[in-house]
C-alpha cells in the first residue's frame, strides 16, 4: 500500500505505507500493555448485543426539543453506536447498506449516493448535529466521505420533514450525531482496522473535561489501494484509490441550563483515477480529484423555565473540489503535469447556515409550539461556474404546533414559509398524528407538501468527470423550474415486553411520494448530459419490521419491503404503471458473557429492479425497459473483549456472496450497463483500545 503525494517537479512522490502502519500497531500494542498494568478508567459492565433500535433512545431530530423515541411523534430510526461498531463500519455508506427502503449507488467520480423512499439525491437531506452537509456532485452527497470516528448515533425519518429542515427533506432525512459526553475526566480510543481489499483506517479520540469544561479532539486517517471490477478496464479501477484525512475538535461548556457547543471538522481526500492508453497516441491521462472540507458551527441550547427550549445554530461550512491531470507514459513509466489544460476543473464553495427555533414542551400540557428562522447563503466560484461566480440565498420561517387532544390523540400541523433569492416565495405544510390505543399500540401518519428551487450547482455548474477511459460534460441549466411534491407515510406499532429482558417489536407501515418537474439529467448525446425537469415521479412501498429480544444478550430482527417507482419523462415517455422491487433484510447479534465474546451478522436482498431508458432508433427516440439482477450481501462479525472491556479485538468477513457489479440488461436481453455496487468478499481485523 501506498500514499500518494503531489509534488512540483513530478506527479507522485511514494512513501510505503506499510511502515506507518506498523509503526502504530506498534505504538498501540505499548499504550494496550502499558495501560493494562496501570490502574485507568474502565468498565465493567457485561457488553451488551447490539440492538439496532433501542426503544429508551432519545432523539433530537424534527422534535421541538429532545425526546425518547417512543414518545415522538415522527417515527425516527435509531442506528447507535453499538451497531456502529458491531458492524465495522468506516463510513455512512457502510453503515445503512443493510437498512430496508434505502438503495445506494456508486460512481467514480461521484462517490456513493442514497436513495431513500424512492428518492434520491437533493431531496435527501444530510446533517451533521442538525446543521446540513454541503458539496453535492451531481446531485450526490458522497457517503463515503462521512467518517464514523466521533458519531454517537445516527437518526434516519423516512418521508417530508421539510417544515423542520427545508424544502430538499421532501424524501426523508438523515442526522449525524456526534458524541458531545462523557463521564470521565480524560477518556482516549485508539483503534486500527484493516481489510483484504486493502483498506486500513487508523482513528484516535481523546476528551478532556474540567468542571464545566470538555474538549474532544478526534483524527484519522482512511486508505484503499483501489480495485478494479471491470474485465474491459485494462488499466482504470472502476473503484479508484484514494486517501482520507480528517479531524475535529469540539469544546462544550456548561452555562447553567444550557450549553455552548464549538465545533470545527476538518477533512481532505485525493482520489486517483487512471486512464486507459490510447491506440493513437499511446498515452493516456490520468487525473487526481482533490476535495477539502472545513466545517466551523457554533450552538447554543438549552431548558428555559416551564419546560421551555431554546436552540440556535451558526454554521459556516467550505467545500473546495478541484482536479488535477497528467499524461501518463506507459514507455517510460512516468507521469507529466498536463498545463493549461482546459478540462481542468476548480470550483470552490462556501455556505453561512444559521438556525434558531423556540419551543413550548411541556408534556403534562395539551398544547405546545415551536417557532423557529433559518438563513442559508450558498456561495460558489470557480472556472466551471457560470460568470465564475454565483450566489443563492434562502430566508425561512417555520412553526409548529402540537395539540394533544385526549391522552392518546395528538395531532401536529406545521407550516414553512420560503424566501428564495432566485424563484421567489415557497410554502410547505405538513400535518403529524399520533394515536396510542395502548401501551403496545401506536399509529403514525405524516403528510408534507414540499417545494425544492434547483440548487447552484443544477444553474450554474459546468463539469467535465472521467469515468475510466472516457470524459463527459455535465451542463447546469438557468431554465429548470422548482420542483414540488406530496408525500404521506403510515407507520403502525405494536410492541410487547414479554419479560423484562425480552420483547417482540412489529411495525408495519406504508408510504406513497409523488414529485412534480423532479430535477435530473438528460439522456447522454455526444457524451453531454444537461439538467432537465422530468414531468412527475412517485414511489410507493409497503415494509414490515420486525425485532425479537428474546433474552437480554441474543436479538434477531427481520424486515420485508415492496417498493415501487414510477418516472414520466416527457409527456410523450410515460413509463404508464409502477415497477416494483423487493426487498429484504436480516440481522442476528448475540453475546457470551461470561467469555464476553459478541457475534453478529447483517444480511440484506435486493430484488431485480426494472426501470427504463431513452434509445434512439430508427431516428426516433424511443422508451425502453432494463432490469438490475438481484443480489444479496452478507456481513458476519466476532468480537472479543479484553481487559475488563479496555480492548476490543474483531475479526469479520463482508459481502460473503461475492457481489461486485450489477448487471443491467435491456429488455431484449442484452447488457445495458453495470451497476457498481460492491467490490467482492472481503475479510477484516480490527482492534479498538479505550482508556
Amino acid at each position: 500500500m501506498s500514499i500518494f503525494v503531489l509534488t512540483s517537479n513530478n506527479r507522485r512522490t511514494i512513501f510505503n505505507n506499510t511502515i506507518l502502519v506498523r509503526t502504530y500497531f506498534l505504538i498501540s500494542t505499548y499504550l494496550i500493555l502499558f495501560f493494562s498494568g496501570h490502574q485507568v478508567y474502565t468498565q465493567t459492565t457485561p457488553i451488551e448485543s447490539p440492538d439496532i433500535q433501542n426503544l429508551e433512545e432519545v432523539v433530537v431530530t424534527a422534535q421541538f426539543a429532545p425526546t425518547s423515541e417512543k414518545n415522538a411523534i415522527y417515527k425516527v430510526k435509531v442506528i447507535n453506536r453499538k451497531v456502529i461498531e458491531a458492524k465495522a463500519a468506516t463510513n455512512l455508506t457502510e453503515l445503512i447498506r443493510h437498512e430496508l427502503n434505502i438503495d445506494l449507488s456508486y460512481n467514480s467520480a461521484f462517490g456513493a449516493g442514497i436513495e431513500l423512499q424512492g428518492i434520491s439525491k437533493e431531496n435527501i437531506k444530510i446533517l451533521v448535529d442538525g446543521v446540513p452537509l454541503i458539496g453535492r456532485v451531481n446531485g450526490v452527497l458522497n457517503l463515503n466521505q462521512i467518517n464514523l470516528g466521533n458519531i454517537e448515533r445516527i437518526e434516519i425519518i423516512e418521508g417530508p420533514v421539510s417544515v423542520f429542515y427545508g424544502t430538499d427533506a421532501m424524501g426523508g432525512t438523515i442526522n449525524i450525531i456526534t458524541k458531545k459526553s462523557q463521564e470521565k475526566d480524560v477518556t482516549g480510543t485508539i483503534s486500527a482496522y484493516y481489510e483484504s481489499a486493502e483498506v486500513r483506517t487508523l482513528n484516535s479520540s481523546f476528551g478532556f473535561k474540567s468542571g464545566k469544561n470538555l474538549i474532544m479532539v478526534d483524527m484519522g486517517n482512511y486508505g484503499f489501494n483501489g480495485v478494479n471490477t471491470d474485465d474491459s478496464f485494462i488499466r482504470s479501477l472502476n473503484w479508484p484509490k484514494k486517501n482520507q484525512y480528517y479531524g475535529n475538535l469540539k469544546f462544550i461548556r456548561e452555562i447553567g441550563d444550557f450549553k455552548l457547543r464549538f465545533s470545527s471538522d476538518f477533512s481532505e481526500e485525493i482520489v486517483n483515477t487512471y486512464g486507459e492508453v490510447s491506440t493513437r497516441s499511446n498515452t493516456a491521462t490520468d487525473i487526481d480529484y482533490a476535495t477539502k472540507r472545513w466545517d466551523n458551527s457554533l450552538n447554543f441550547h438549552g431548558k428555559l423555565e416551564n419546560g421551555n427550549y431554546l436552540d440556535v445554530t451558526a454554521s459556516y461550512l467550505n467545500y473546495d473540489r478541484f482536479d488535477t491531470s497528467y499524461l501518463f507514459d506507459p514507455a517510460n513509466n512516468s507521469s507529466e503535469l498536463i498545463l493549461d489544460n482546459p478540462n481542468e476543473n476548480a470550483n470552490y464553495f462556501n455556505t453561512f447556515f444559521t438556525r434558531a427555533n423556540f419551543a413550548i414542551n411541556d408534556p403534562s400540557k395539551k398544547f405546545n409550539y415551536l417557532v423557529g428562522v433559518e438563513f442559508e447563503s450558498d456561495h460558489a466560484r470557480g472556472n466551471r461556474i457560470l460568470d465564475s461566480k454565483q450566489d443563492v440565498q434562502n430566508t425561512s420561517v417555520f412553526s409548529s404546533i402540537n395539540y394533544k387532544v385526549s391522552d392518546s390523540f395528538e395531532i401536529q400541523p406545521a407550516l414553512r414559509y420560503t424566501y428564495n433569492s432566485s424563484f421567489n416565495s415557497l410554502l410547505s405544510p405538513a400535518l403529524n398524528l399520533k394515536y396510542r390505543f395502548n401501551d403496545n399500540h401506536v399509529l403514525r401518519f405524516a403528510y408534507g407538501n414540499g417545494y425544492r428551487a434547483p440548487s447552484i450547482k443544477e444553474l450554474y455548474l459546468d463539469w467535465t468527470p472521467t469515468f475510466g477511459p472516457l470524459t463527459y460534460i455535465f451542463t447546469g441549466n438557468e431554465n429548470l423550474e422548482v420542483e414540488s411534491s406530496h408525500n404521506y407515510n403510515f407507520y403502525y406499532t405494536y410492541k410487547k415486553n414479554l419479560t423484562d429482558d425480552s420483547y417482540i417489536k412489529i411495525e408495519p407501515s406504508f408510504f406513497y411520494n409523488a414529485i412534480k418537474n423532479l430535477i435530473g439529467l438528460s439522456e447522454l448525446v455526444n457524451f453531454e448530459r444537461h439538467y432537465i425537469n422530468l414531468n412527475q415521479t412517485k414511489s410507493l412501498s409497503t415494509s414490515l419490521d420486525i425485532q425479537y429480544k428474546v433474552v437480554e444478550n441474543f436479538q434477531v430482527n427481520l424486515g420485508f419491503s415492496y417498493l415501487g417507482r414510477y418516472l414520466e419523462y416527457t409527456d410523450v415517455f410515460n413509463s404508464d404503471t409502477f415497477l416494483f422491487t423487493p426487498y429484504a433484510n436480516a440481522s442476528v447479534s448475540y453475546t457470551y458473557n461470561p467469555y464476553e465474546l459478541s457475534f453478529t451478522a447483517f444480511y440484506k436482498y435486493s430484488g431485480k429492479r426494472k426501470g427504463h431508458y431513452i434509445e434512439e432508433v430508427n431516428v426516433v427516440q424511443e422508451l425502453r425497459g432494463s432490469t438490475r439482477d438481484d443480489f444479496s450481501n452478507l456481513d458476519l462479525a466476532l468480537t472479543k473483549s479484553l481487559f475488563k472491556n479496555k480492548l476490543a479485538l474483531s475479526i469479520g468477513a463482508k459481502n460473503l456472496f461475492d457481489v461486485t457489479d450489477v448487471e443491467t440488461f435491456n429488455q431484449i436481453g442484452a447488457a445495458h450497463e453495470r451497476d457498481i455496487q460492491l467490490w467482492g468478499a472481503t475479510y477484516y481485523v480490527r482492534s479498538k483500545f479505550t482508556f
